[in-house]
């Protein structure tokens, strides 16, 4: 009898088990070549004689590593990236095979490491009774497979998709070098000793590329593409760029083709959760945040959520801790936390949120029912009472840092405390990076019933929003504080806001808003019997009445507004109406008027010490001595100007009055490019951009003047880019058609 044996056959592998790579992924390829540029593989030169070499890394490569990491927010592509780059890395011969496992790091029942390995190891080959039980075990015949492919000469690409911590993967590191493993999660995993990325949105270009294939690869025919105008730009925009919510809302598009790209997006502007519309049925954004939010403990969790309460689109380390109630060390811990887990951004220590994010921290902040439960621990979200608190603890943070920061913008600031800026430019750069916050934050304190914040904070914010030239944001915040005034009933502070808002609108070039403003703030100061505050409206309303075309009646409202400061003795204000009845005696002529009017302006503000405005009463006084014949003393006053300008410490009061210096008469070129220089070096430090511009095209002109027509072009070229970028066409054309005849 012939007994035949037969050899067993080799147990099966997978090794090619990438998914397929998507069909484009937009505004990645930077991205996608520093994940190839980790995975390239990098052989040490061999001995002489021990087989080919291949080339040794220069002494400045960075060294091989055998881990990268890809971290970033839900829905924002890292799978997408993982899967291109990954088939982009065998493509080009990096790799003889790959695993591939979705370690669903963040669902409620995650892959353990062990079974990860007993994964790879069935795909490695490996039988299934051969399989050891412990997880160390298996990671040990893990790498001792992958060890016997190096010694075949073959390499492997191992992803580990969805990780949610270091220790998730740890186990699935190879042993040896010819592997590399290409981890991704929402995390960023700083512990796994891995080449890290964090992956952002997209681009808005990018953006609109992936919505245009989508749409045009489910129908090459759909007109709405072709047909969209701008309406793609602000699909992407409404989407916050994020790839995930540009996925759905393209489904949503497909799945309704009777719909305009316009229509979802005014559904989408005007929803009051986006995220309640940004679900096609299998995906949803607010189901990948969910996932994200179940896995922070609750303490994180609860400052998460309390980060929608913010008024502005970021905040600081000072106002964190306000916010959650916590010392400096403690908050920073919970930041960094949420910059890990891709729910926070951070730059120059400033924290924020995507706006997707940020409408799902709003919704979980404003729910008291039934928030995501933690996996960490039990968890809810903040009470309704307890949030109320908060957020008036952070408006309260707000308006009082603000009240210190701003009395260092006056002319005799209070001597330092302990908490206190120490001195003007601590506290403009505090107000500078806070700007939003305090303007957002009387918005917010009005809808949240803090009226007395609501009204104040306009006030406090008056002298810092004219210092920069923030007139829209003046406006804006002193029109919320006249409503909310007078919905309290509370009539002085209504009459100040009016006449604040007449000066804003003034700034502004809004005249005949400007003087429906004042004559409400006159109406009630006049009822109120406040001749002070009446004289100081009077004031506004003749500086409004000379900037819109009207010198007769700015000459009576301000000789009116001195007459009223005369018998109230307030010197400051009788000097202002002072100075701007010398104006408005020069518009009519009235030029020995105006000397005297002017002359006594500064005398008054140097006696108070309020050089800014001397050095504008002395630039007036110069304007009038030069229309008197005298351009000597006008050259005086213009230089006790300058001085005092500087001693004010503003450079927008000084480059003001270095333009005002250079319009004298009696100047040479050289002299006026002189003074122009210096104004638009102080613009820059003031951030004043129209205001540079206007120096920079004064600067061409007198090199036109001196002939320089080459430097000339040079720096109207300047101006013209400046203005293009602040949206004054206008002004840039008429900058462009002077350029034009200098070349023709």
């Amino acid at each position: 009898m012939t007994v035949v044996m037969h050899q067993p056959a080799p147990l099966p592998t997978a090794l090619a088990s990438l998914p397929a790579a998507p069909a484009m992924l937009s505004g990645r390829e930077t991205e996608v070549a520093r994940i190839l540029s980790t995975l390239r593989p990098v052989v040490s030169r061999q001995p002489s004689g021990s087989g080919p070499a291949a080339a040794a890394p220069g002494r400045d490569a960075l060294p091989p590593v055998l881990v990268a990491s890809i971290g970033g927010l839900a829905g924002v592509g890292k799978t997408a990236l993982a899967l291109t780059a990954g088939h982009a890395a065998t493509e080009a011969g990096y790799f003889d095979g790959s695993l591939f496992i979705d370690l669903h790091g963040y669902d409620e029942s995650p892959v353990q490491s062990g079974q990860a390995l007993e994964a790879f190891l069935r795909a490695l080959g490996v039988a299934h009774d051969a399989v050891p039980e412990a997880a160390e075990e298996r990671a040990a015949l893990y790498r001792t497979e992958l060890a016997a492919l190096a010694g075949q000469g073959r390499r492997l690409l191992i992803v580990a998709d969805n990780a949610s911590s270091a220790d998730q993967v740890r186990l699935l590191l190879p042993g040896d070098s010819a592997h590399r493993l290409l981890v991704t999660s929402r995390h960023t995993l700083a512990t796994l000793n891995a080449r890290l990325l964090d992956l952002g949105v997209l681009g808005p270009q990018a953006a609109v590329a992936l919505l245009r294939h989508a749409l045009l690869t489910a129908d090459p025919t759909d007109r709405r593409v072709t047909e969209a105008g701008t309406a793609l730009e602000e699909l992407a925009r409404l989407c916050g760029c994020l790839p995930l919510a540009l996925h759905i809302s393209a489904a949503l598009l497909i799945l309704e083709p009777c719909q305009t790209i316009a229509e979802l997006n005014a559904e989408l502007a005007t929803a009051q959760s986006r995220l309640s519309y940004l679900d096609d049925g299998e995906r949803a954004v607010r189901a990948s945040f969910d996932l994200s939010y179940r896995r922070l403990p609750p303490d994180h969790a609860a400052l998460f959520c309390l980060m929608a309460l913010n008024p502005g689109p970021d905040i600081g380390l000072g106002a964190a801790a306000v916010l959650a109630d916590l010392p400096l060390p403690a908050v920073r811990i919970v930041l960094r936390s949420l910059v890990q887990a891709h729910l926070l951004d951070r730059v120059n220590q400033r924290w924020s949120m995507h706006d997707l994010v940020r409408d799902y921290a709003s919704e979980l902040v404003h729910s008291v029912s039934n928030p995501p439960q933690h996996t960490a621990a039990e968890g809810t979200g903040p009470e309704a009472p307890e949030q109320a608190g908060q957020h008036r603890r952070l408006m309260e943070h707000y308006a009082t840092t603000a009240v210190s920061a701003c009395a260092r913008l006056g002319v005799q600031a209070a001597s330092p405390v302990p908490g206190d800026f120490t001195d003007r430019n601590e506290a403009l750069a505090w107000l500078d990076d806070e700007r939003a916050n305090l303007t957002g934050s009387v918005a917010a304190a009005a809808d949240a019933g803090h009226h007395d914040i609501a009204v104040n904070l306009p006030v406090v914010l008056y002298d810092y929003l004219t210092w920069r030239g923030y007139y829209d944001d003046l406006i804006s915040v002193t029109t919320t504080a006249c409503r909310i005034a007078h919905q309290s009933g509370a009539l002085a502070a209504e009459a100040g806001a009016w006449n604040n808002l007449g000066i804003a609108l003034s700034e502004a070039s809004r005249y005949e808003e400007a003087f429906r403003a004042y004559d409400r703030a006159l109406d009630l100061f006049t009822s109120l019997g406040n001749d002070n505050e009446r004289g100081k409206v009077l004031n506004g309303i003749g500086l409004a009445l000379r900037e819109s075309g009207r010198p007769a009646e700015s000459l009576r409202a301000h000789q009116e507004a001195v007459a009223i400061q005369r018998v109230t003795g307030d010197q400051r204000e009788q000097a202002a109406a002072l100075n701007n009845l010398s104006l408005a005696h020069q518009d009519l002529e009235g030029y020995a008027e105006a000397c005297a009017a002017a002359d006594e302006a500064a005398s008054l503000f140097q006696q108070l010490g309020d050089t800014a405005n001397e050095a504008s009463a002395l630039c007036t006084t110069a304007f009038a001595l030069q229309a008197r014949g005298r351009p000597e003393d006008a050259r005086a006053a213009c230089r006790r100007a300058l001085t005092a300008s500087r001693a004010a410490g503003n450079p927008l009061v000084e480059a003001a009055t270095l333009m005002t210096c250079a319009q004298l008469d009696n100047l040479n070129p050289q002299q006026q490019i002189e003074y122009l220089l210096q104004a638009e070096a102080a613009c820059e430090r003031a951030n004043a951009a129209e205001l540079r511009a206007a120096a920079l095209s004064g600067i061409g002109a007198a090199l036109t003047t001196a002939g320089e027509r080459d430097q000339a072009v040079v720096y109207f070229g300047r101006a013209q880019s400046l203005l293009e970028e602040l949206g004054l066409t206008e002004q840039a054309a008429e900058v462009g058609e002077a350029i034009a005849t200098l070349q023709s």
